[in-house]
């Protein structure tokens, strides 16, 4: 009896997506819930002509609450982008980064049955 070598391969979804996969376009871009962008700012206590201060991304767990209790949770990337599938409704987004600063506000935000609402939430470096 010939045993025959299985061999599973783990593709990313950056990668899969590269190649056209509805797999990996499907994680990247939900077809229901929200994605956006976490960012902070002030990034300088001064801003200069010639020298602009842009904010910068924040990487966290979003989480997706309803009534205080988390629904759904994902990571932002190391630009900021999330994105995360949630079923149609009304939830906060809790922004955690694991320390004071930045200070992420709470962010409501309703969905709609099928669509991905864009929500880019700012936080705050408390550089003044």
């Amino acid at each position: 009896m010939r045993r025959r070598a299985l061999t599973i391969v783990a593709i990313t979804a950056a990668a899969a997506a590269a190649y056209g996969s509805p797999v990996a376009a499907a994680r990247t871009r939900p077809s229901s819930g929200v994605a956006g962008r976490v960012t902070a700012g002030p990034t300088c206590p001064v801003e200069q002509v010639g020298h602009p201060c842009p904010p910068q991304p924040v990487s966290g767990t979003i989480k997706a609450q309803k009534a205080s209790r988390t629904i759904a949770r994902t990571r932002s990337d190391a630009n900021g982008n999330y994105s995360m599938r949630l079923a149609p409704g009304r939830y906060t987004l809790v922004v955690q980064t694991g320390s004071t600063f930045p200070r992420c506000p709470t962010t409501p935000v309703t969905v709609p049955r099928g669509q991905v609402v864009t929500v880019n939430i700012t936080c705050d470096t408390g550089i003044r």
